[in-house]
């Protein structure tokens, strides 16, 4: 029965990707990476070995650009999970297609301009692809309903991520800044896409939805496990805050979850009422703590309250 569930789903939502992914490519604004670099900047790291006093930046800055140039550069790995859960004639793969086309030319243009401005190691940083592209590690959904639910965190949350990062950087890095407002706005649409696609599917199987997002949503984790130090960073970045629970919360899950209106979904089954709870006492607990970090952090140096 679930199979069969899965499987109209995939045939019904047909429309609904073409739909999307039309509207997709007519609002794109074309870019190109080498027209952001000033190249003539650069330095040769023959001439001139990397130091931290290349480009001053707090711990957690320089932590977030080396986690979000790695996930960028193992986004295209998604492929394959992508496209297991379509058949070669659907649509899916047509979206992603261009998805892969487009991740690729982020980490293109990130590497760029890290070489350029000399704001990461750049040993680090080959060390660290090495491994983490070696890996290959990506997230693995049992369902397209599953895929769907999460891809549309993780576009939100990358999209937090790398706008967060940019306005941490030295106001007179224009190309920094430009460069990851780009990537952002890039990840701003695929948000989109996959927040309507799975709208669109909540209105063909609501139960069936919801219980693919309680899954995700309370196993979520951001793409980038497989990096060295990965929770190292994590750490980092979160205290200076880039990315942790707080902006999870706020900033992925309520505008996500707001613009599916689980809270207003009528006619679940008993399965999708209990999942619908679940997501309810997640998102309670998490907010709980968020607010209980708040306030210790509040207690410990007002200025930043």
């Amino acid at each position: 029965m679930t199979v069969d569930r899965h499987e109209n789903l995939l045939q019904e939502i047909r429309d609904d990707v073409s739909r999307l992914y039309n509207r997709h490519t007519e609002t794109a604004r074309p870019w190109y990476p080498h027209e952001q670099i000033e190249w003539g900047q650069g330095t040769s790291f023959k001439d001139r070995a990397w130091s931290e006093s290349d480009y001053e930046l707090p711990a957690g800055v320089r932590s977030a650009i080396y986690v979000n140039l790695l996930t960028e550069d193992n986004l295209p790995y998604y492929t394959q999970t992508l496209m297991a859960h379509a058949p070669k004639d659907h649509p899916l793969h047509d979206w992603n297609h261009q998805w892969t086309m487009e991740e690729n030319r982020h980490s293109m243009i990130m590497r760029d301009w890290v070489h350029i401005s000399r704001c990461i190691d750049p040993t680090l940083l080959e060390e660290g692809r090495r491994v983490q592209m070696t890996r290959g590690e990506v997230p693995q959904p049992e369902s397209l309903a599953d895929l769907i639910c999460y891809v549309a965190f993780q576009e939100r949350a990358t999209q937090i991520a790398h706008r967060n990062t940019g306005a941490r950087l030295p106001k007179d890095d224009k190309m920094g800044r430009s460069v990851l407002a780009t990537i952002a706005g890039d990840e701003t649409k695929h948000y989109f896409f996959y927040r309507d696609l799975s709208l669109a599917a909540f209105a063909i199987d609501p139960s069936l939805m919801m219980s693919a997002t309680a899954r995700q949503l309370t196993r979520f984790a951001m793409p980038g496990t497989g990096i060295p130090g990965f929770t190292r960073h994590a750490v980092r970045i979160a205290r200076e805050g880039i990315y942790g629970l707080g902006q999870f919360i706020n900033d992925v899950v309520e505008p996500v979850v707001g613009t599916w209106n689980l809270e207003g979904m009528k006619g679940l089954t008993d399965d999708g009422e209990r999942a619908r709870d679940q997501i309810r006492s997640f998102v309670e607990t998490c907010t709980t703590t968020v607010n209980r970090m708040l306030e210790k952090q509040s207690t410990l140096s007002p200025r930043l309250a």
